[in-house]
């Protein structure tokens, strides 16, 4: 069985708990959490590193998957070049063994206590959990944040919303009315706004996925990418930057009973977010075709942080070298 390592920027537990009894079990693979003694068949690095790590590895198996798009975080070279493979969903991103896909990015839904579940939901959970009653009609998830153009469109947007209706939305989001976890906002209601912070080709957070996970129909601004994960009739597209256009399909939506009408294509995306999009199914998918036979060596990944450091420190040296030999 190959033995995968899965590093990231953030807590590993809230990517195992997206494998059958958290167990990082996925079909022929057994993915692992921390560095061991034991050496591995391939290492993947989500994001960046909280702090540099060793593992005996084949270097030829080290992969990279960038987690934001290019108006938010930028992978420069100094970084990247430390993996022999990147899988990314920005189109500047230069590497010589480059995979240019959606970055199946970890669900958020239910990751931690809320009002609808209690505790937080396990894969097990999530796929045994059924198709509620839902009290409430329409809900929106937006931050405070203005850093990109679609987040500050999107800002915009949602504030026309409120104006134009009223009681009959629900605004969440950091900033502005704060969560404990997603569920909440989606769990209780039968139509879920999803508005990306880019809607570059190829690029889907796991936004419209925890629309899915807690049964609910997404209205959806973003990239193409969604039309090619989901089954059509699944979600309605909508572009925030015609917003009397968006609220006229909103509208709809509504009186037509869309959730009502989708049930079954509700279910069906949702059972696509559990299995084939699925990060460890994207992952054991990518591994069965680019795995390379290679011996293990000790090998060692610096986080983005200590790379430009270290590419820093190193262009210090090479400058201070050459006025003393001037």
């Amino acid at each position: 069985m190959p033995r995968i390592l899965i590093s990231a920027s953030f807590s590993e537990s809230e990517l195992a708990r997206q494998t059958p009894g958290g167990t990082g079990r996925w079909q022929e693979f057994q993915f692992v959490f921390s560095p061991t003694d034991e050496p591995i068949d391939g290492w993947v690095v989500y994001d960046d590193l909280r702090q540099p790590l060793e593992q005996m590895c084949p270097p030829e198996n080290t992969l990279l998957i960038t987690g934001e798009p290019a108006s938010i975080r930028q992978y420069r070279s100094r970084f990247t070049s430390q993996f022999s493979q990147v899988w990314t969903a920005q189109a500047g991103i230069k590497h010589p063994r480059l995979s240019y896909c959606n970055e199946g990015q970890p669900w958020h839904y239910a990751r931690r206590s809320s009002m609808c579940h209690g505790q937080p939901l396990s894969f097990d959970q999530l796929a045994a959990l059924g198709r509620p009653h839902k009290p409430r009609m329409l809900s929106v998830i937006c931050s405070s944040k203005t850093i990109t153009p679609d987040q500050r469109q999107r800002r915009e947007f949602v504030s026309f919303l409120e104006t134009e209706l009223g009681c009959d939305i629900d605004v969440y989001g950091r900033g502005i009315r704060p969560l404990t976890d997603k569920a909440d906002a989606i769990f209780p209601y039968k139509y879920h706004i999803v508005l990306e912070n880019d809607h570059a080709e190829h690029f889907m957070t796991e936004k419209i996925s925890d629309a899915y996970l807690g049964w609910s129909y997404p209205i959806y601004f973003g990239g193409s990418e969604a039309n090619h994960r989901f089954p059509e009739g699944s979600f309605t597209a909508i572009d925030i930057y015609q917003p009397e256009q968006a609220l006229a399909i909103i509208r709809d939506c509504l009186d037509a009973n869309t959730y009502e009408a989708s049930g079954s294509q509700i279910a069906a995306a949702r059972e696509s977010v559990l299995t084939d999009n699925n990060l460890f199914s994207m992952v054991a998918s990518y591994w069965r075709a680019n795995l390379r036979a290679s011996r293990a060596r000790p090998t060692t990944l610096l986080p983005k942080s200590y790379r430009t450091s270290l590419v820093l420190h190193q262009i210090g040296r090479a400058v201070a070298g050459s006025r003393r030999a001037a």
